[in-house]
């Protein structure tokens, strides 16, 4: 039993640190790789004024 917690918890850090973050990638990288990127109104709650963020998420 202990091992198959072993073996579960490992396999589940393993593909959670193999996961990308493709928010902070640039314009271009995130072309390149096949995303789609869009300019999003967000509100900045410290200003109280909206500002536009660049994002690059999935298809």
């Amino acid at each position: 039993m202990k091992n198959l917690t072993l073996l579960l918890s490992t396999l589940f850090i393993f593909f959670v640190g193999c996961s990308k973050d493709i928010s902070k990638y640039s314009k271009d990288e995130c072309i390149e790789n096949g995303y789609k990127y869009k300019k999003v109104k967000a509100m900045n709650y410290l200003t109280g004024k909206y500002v536009i963020r660049e994002v690059c998420t999935q298809k």
